[in-house]
């Protein structure tokens, strides 16, 4: 069985895109002081993931 690899740099990108979706999402569903902190955290969730 061959295991899925990712490459180190395509997880910060994967990062994003997951992020960004989320955010999309949540904007569909959320008022605009949710969305913010939504996306607050998940900024602050990426830093942690990634700093550099």
């Amino acid at each position: 069985m061959k295991l899925v690899q990712i490459d180190q740099s395509e997880i910060v990108e994967l990062d994003t895109q997951v992020a960004v979706h989320g955010a999309v999402r949540a904007a569909e569903i959320a008022s605009g002081d949710d969305l913010f902190e939504l996306l607050v955290g998940i900024a602050v969730l990426i830093y942690e993931l990634a700093p550099r």
